[in-house]
């Protein structure tokens, strides 16, 4: 696919899968959610929800290991930080062709690595971020955004 149109897309989800309401509840079920969807792929993932930069949930399947853990912390913070997936974040930077640390980003801090998907509210807000670690970038995004489709009763283009 084209780079143009998988910018769109990832736009276009980003716009879609907004709240309006939400709670620790609904988190919890979206984060078991995503667990149940990587074990019917065969996949050992991370998932990690972070609230206001806190982890309100967290799962490591058996296969996963502490190196998903680091990569998650990375592309949360950058989801929670543009206020976009860091799957959009990664496109856009290369097609600028510019490195995170040319945007004075730490790179043991921030990755644009897919796989973090920001919580948005209705308004556009950026609250914190869901994000799954494990398998090709592409698929830990699509997974994320799957999810969210399902709960928010949404339908969205795919990326994979």
């Amino acid at each position: 696919m084209e780079t143009d149109t998988l910018l769109l897309i990832l736009e276009k989800q980003e716009e879609e899968l907004r709240f309006e309401t939400l709670s620790y509840s609904l988190l919890h079920d979206i984060g078991e959610t995503i667990i149940r969807k990587a074990k019917e792929k065969d996949a050992a993932v991370y998932v990690m929800i972070r609230l206001s930069g806190s982890v309100i949930y967290a799962s490591a399947m058996d296969g996963s290991s502490a190196n998903n853990i680091k990569w998650a912390i990375r592309k949360a913070n950058t989801a929670e930080l543009n206020g976009r997936s860091s799957m959009r974040d990664g496109m856009i930077n290369r097609a600028k062709g510019r490195t995170l640390a040319e945007r004075g980003l730490n790179e043991a801090e921030y990755t644009d690595a897919g796989g973090s998907f920001p919580i948005m509210l209705a308004s556009g807000v950026t609250i914190g971020s869901i994000t799954v670690s494990g398998m090709a970038s592409e698929e830990d995004h699509q997974l994320i955004a799957d999810v969210l489709a399902e709960f928010l009763e949404k339908r969205i283009q795919r990326v994979v």
